[in-house]
């Protein structure tokens, strides 16, 4: 037998939660280890309560409230999990934190390095270019290319070394 909706079960699960705020705090600190998060979840609750459509008043109120605080403990888990958990101790991690692959900014900064590191190369004669094309992005062995190009393996390994330090300046 289902129960009408009560107008006042909203109030009732808020003033629940006010009542026992100790007991729900605890349980959602058991979940998710932290004094701050434990609030946090306890005003998401306190929130879904005010804000849910109004449902038949339960007839256990503090235990349909527990379970209400430990979904949103467990939805605080899953949504913050990966948030980076410890402090700061210096900028170079502050500029690194939160950015991956897909960050505008990282990709932003690797066309940047890209577009310098090929101004660079553009500075040289057009066979050490093709050198240095050759055996860092073609993967050639330099004895190959020293073959083709009728000149020593040495003055293949200087072409590279030397646009290499080249792209290492530029993107300094």
């Amino acid at each position: 037998m289902t129960k009408q909706p009560d107008k006042t079960t909203r109030r009732a699960l808020l003033e629940e939660l006010m009542t026992h705020r100790k007991m729900h705090l605890c349980q959602a600190l058991k979940v998710v280890g932290s004094f701050d998060a434990a609030e946090d979840v306890l005003q998401n609750t306190a929130v879904k309560c005010l804000s849910s459509k109004e449902i038949a008043r339960p007839e256990k109120m503090r235990s349909y409230l527990s379970k209400m605080v430990r979904n949103a403990a467990l939805d605080y888990i899953r949504k913050h999990r990966n948030e980076i958990s410890e402090p700061f101790e210096d900028e170079s991690k502050l500029a690194t934190a939160g950015m991956d692959d897909r960050c505008g900014f990282r990709a932003l900064e690797s066309k940047q390095t890209l577009a310098q590191a090929m101004d660079a190369i553009a500075t040289f004669p057009q066979r050490s270019q093709d050198t240095f094309l050759r055996h860092r992005v073609g993967g050639e062995p330099q004895n190959k290319i020293a073959q083709d190009l009728s000149v020593s393996c040495t003055l293949v390994n200087f072409m590279i070394r030397d646009i290499e330090a080249a792209c290492i300046k530029s993107a300094a």
